[in-house]
């Protein structure tokens, strides 16, 4: 069986070597018997899909956090934990049978980059955990609860980085600004100007 992990970070590069050291054959993509993604930024084609296994490492809890920027949007949305999801990959973004999510606690000091190394950590433990089932086909996997699914978008997370309506909407003399709050728990107030 011959294996291709796609990737665009190095955590899948991490992945990826771990594989070849352990003896699996690696192959191109074109050429491979089972498709893994570890963090890959390229949709996959049906077609593709269809003629071999594939199956990807998302960097988010499925169903609720498909797509991109999962772990700001765990901030935003006040989400208790956040987590790396292992699912098969069908024709729809984020969207196959679930064999994996392991999750951990998302803290008030957290931000998007501390949640992403975690989940890097998590990913490559769940990656040499999962990888010899995922060859052999000896997982199970079931359908993600379409009731609790949520999709963002990159051009989403980029017009949420935009403060000025909000911070405007608090901006009023004798009244307290919008503010957020620093790393030593102080209030740092932003007035419009």
């Amino acid at each position: 069986m011959r294996l291709h992990v796609a990737t665009s970070r190095p955590v899948g590069e991490r992945c990826r070597e771990w594989a070849r050291e352990r003896g699996y054959a690696l192959s191109s993509m074109e050429d491979c018997d089972v498709f893994v993604s570890v963090m890959y930024d390229k949709l996959i084609h049906a077609q593709y899909i269809a003629s071999r296994p594939c199956f990807n490492f998302h960097p988010g809890v499925l169903p609720e956090y498909r797509g991109s920027g999962a772990y700001s949007w765990a901030i935003i949305d006040g989400a208790r934990d956040a987590g790396v999801t292992l699912h098969q990959i069908d024709e729809d973004v984020d969207h196959g049978p679930v064999i994996e999510i392991r999750r951990f606690p998302v803290t008030s000091r957290d931000t998007a980059e501390t949640l992403f190394r975690q989940a890097e950590r998590v990913m490559e433990e769940m990656f040499r955990e999962w990888l010899n089932a995922l060859m052999t086909g000896t997982f199970a996997a079931v359908p993600q609860d379409e009731a609790f699914a949520g999709i963002h978008y990159r051009k989403e997370l980029e017009r949420a980085k935009d403060l000025t309506r909000h911070v405007r909407a608090f901006t009023f003399a004798g009244k307290e600004s919008a503010y957020f709050v620093n790393s030593r728990g102080e209030k740092v107030f932003i007035n419009y100007e």
